[in-house]
């Protein structure tokens, strides 16, 4: 007779650590783009930026929406919450 035992979410801390600074990151990123006026945006240079601006976001998108798909559907029925993972007993 066999017997199935839950082990539970392993922690990973350096995981945890690693989306903590992409989150913050991406705060950062968001408050810049606030801060510039994008309806008098002009010249060459400030193009040239957005241009390469854009295309790193594109592939930052495409990198999280890989990890947000794989880690979605591992812990959907554990953690349902936007408040974050569920606490650890």
């Amino acid at each position: 007779m066999s017997t199935v035992v839950s082990t539970g979410v392993k922690v990973d801390p350096e995981a945890q650590t690693l989306w903590h600074e992409v989150a913050t990151a991406s705060d950062e990123v968001a408050a810049i783009i606030d801060r510039i006026p994008g309806l008098t945006v002009t010249g060459i240079e400030t193009r040239n930026e957005l241009e390469r601006a854009a295309a790193l976001l594109k592939a930052v998108t495409g990198i999280l929406r890989r990890t947000e798909r794989r880690e979605s559907a591992r812990h959907a029925p554990v953690n349902r919450s936007i408040l974050g993972p569920d606490p650890i007993p």
